[in-house]
C-alpha cells in the first residue's frame, strides 16, 4: 500500500521534472498544494499520538510562554535545562538521552516560561526519522524556538532549519497578507490591493484544491506561490527564534558565519561554566516580547508579581488575558513611570504601557 510520504516522494519528483514558466505556474502550484495538505495531515496525525513509533507527545502548557529546544543530539539540551530550570533532565554523553519531552520553568523577571527539552532531531526528522514528527509537532505548539548546537555541530543548523520548514514551521516570517472569506454562493473572487505576479487563475486553482467553491481571496502583499499556499493550509506555525552555540569554551570556530542565516546573532554560551546564561535568559525575553506592568491599589504597589504582557499591548487586552479583581468595573487608569507624562497621569484603557509602567485602574 502506498504510503503518504510515497505520495510525497511521487509529486516532489514531477515538479523537478515540470520546467517553472506562465505556462506551468497554474500546474506546479496544484502540486505544491497536495504535498503541502499531505504534510499537514502527517502533523496532525502524530500530534494526535497517531504515530507508527508510538504515541505523540501529550505537553501540558502552563506559564507565560512555552520554549521548545531543538537541536541534535548531545549538543547539552539537557545540560542548558538544567542550569537555567528546575527540570531535572536526565544528561549523559551518548546520544539519544531524552527519550521523552522533558519540560522545565524558567522564572526571569517574574514570567515564568516554560522550556521543553525534546530528543534531538536529525536530517529527515519532517519524514519521521528518529521520530522527527513528533518532536517537530511539539515544536509547532511553541511560543519560540530556540535551535541549540554546539560548535562541533554549528553545520546542522542549515538541516533543522529546512526540517522546521518542512514541518510547517515559518521562523522570523509574518503571515501572509491574505483574508480567506468562505461565502455560500458566487465562485471564488479575488480581490488584491497591489499589483500581483501570480495569476488570478493559478489562485483560484488554489482555492478549488483546498476543496473551497465559493470564497473571497483578499490579498494586500505581491504575495509568492508557497506563501499563498501556507495562507489556504491555514495552519502554519509563525515563531520567533534564536540559534544557542553550546560549549564555546571549546573555542569557537571561524567559519561560523558559513552556517548562519544573513543577519543571525547567535548566543554563544558554555552550559558546563555557566557562559553567557544570563545573557540567554535576556534574549529569551527579548525574542518573546514580554514587558512587566506593576499594578498600584490604594498605596500599595506588588513588585513581587507583576503582570507579563506583550509590547504594544493595550491596557484592554491586557485585562482580558489576566485574572484582577472587579476588572469589569475599570474604566480607566493612573499611570506613574515609565511612559507617564508625568506620575498619576490619567489615561483611556487603550494606552500601551511601556516595560516597568505603574498601572492603577480606576473604576
Amino acid at each position: 500500500m502506498q504510503t503518504i510520504d510515497d505520495r510525497i516522494s511521487e509529486i516532489e519528483k514531477e515538479i523537478r521534472e515540470t520546467p517553472y514558466h506562465k505556462g506551468t505556474e497554474h500546474h506546479i502550484g496544484k502540486l505544491k498544494a497536495r504535498i503541502a495538505k499531505l504534510k499537514e495531515e502527517q502533523i496532525e496525525k502524530f500530534a494526535k499520538g497517531g504515530g507508527s513509533g508510538g504515541g505523540g507527545y501529550a505537553i501540558r502548557k502552563t506559564g507565560n510562554a512555552t520554549v521548545v529546544l531543538v537541536g541534535p543530539p548531545s549538543v547539552g539540551k539537557s545540560t542548558l535545562l538544567n542550569k537555567i530550570t528546575n527540570a531535572e533532565s536526565k544528561v549523559g554523553a551518548y546520544d539519544f538521552t531524552t527519550l521523552n519531552v522533558i519540560p522545565g520553568m524558567l522564572d526571569f523577571r517574574g514570567a515564568k516560561i516554560q522550556i521543553f527539552d525534546v530528543p534531538g532531531i536529525v536530517s529527515g526528522a519532517a519524514s519521521g526519522k528518529g521520530r522527527g514528527k513528533e518532536v517537530l509537532s511539539v515544536a509547532r505548539g511553541a511560543d519560540l524556538i530556540l535551535i541549540m548546537v554546539d560548535v562541533k555541530t554549528i553545520n546542522l543548523v542549515p538541516a533543522i532549519l529546512k526540517e522546521l520548514y518542512e514541518a510547517g514551521v515559518r521562523l522570523n516570517e509574518k503571515k501572509p497578507e491574505v483574508t480567506i472569506i468562505k461565502q455560500a454562493s458566487g465562485g471564488i473572487k479575488v480581490n488584491a490591493t497591489t499589483q500581483l505576479k501570480i495569476s488570478y487563475d493559478t489562485i483560484k486553482s488554489l482555492a478549488n484544491e483546498f476543496r473551497l467553491a465559493n470564497a473571497e481571496v483578499i490579498i494586500r502583499e505581491d504575495i509568492t506561490l508557497d506563501r499563498l499556499i501556507d495562507a489556504f493550509v491555514g495552519s502554519r506555525a509563525y515563531l520567533p527564534y534564536l540559534i544557542v552555540i553550546n560549549k564555546v569554551d571549546l573555542g569557537i570556530p571561524k567559519n561560523l558565519n558559513n552556517f548562519l542565516p544573513i543577519g543571525c546573532k547567535p548566543v554563544l554560551i558554555s552550559s558546563e561554566i555557566n557562559e553567557n546564561l544570563e545573557q540567554l535568559k535576556e534574549r529569551i525575553w527579548q525574542s518573546l516580547g514580554f514587558i512587566r506592568i506593576y499594578l498600584k491599589e490604594d498605596d500599595f504597589i506588588d513588585y513581587e508579581k507583576p503582570v507579563i504582557t506583550k509590547k504594544e499591548i493595550d491596557l484592554k487586552s491586557m485585562l482580558e488575558e489576566v485574572s484582577i479583581r472587579r476588572k469589569e468595573t475599570f474604566k480607566s487608569a493612573k499611570i506613574y513611570g515609565p511612559g507617564a507624562k508625568y506620575p498619576g497621569q490619567e489615561v483611556s484603557l487603550t494606552f500601551i504601557p511601556q516595560d516597568g509602567t505603574i498601572v492603577q485602574f480606576l473604576a
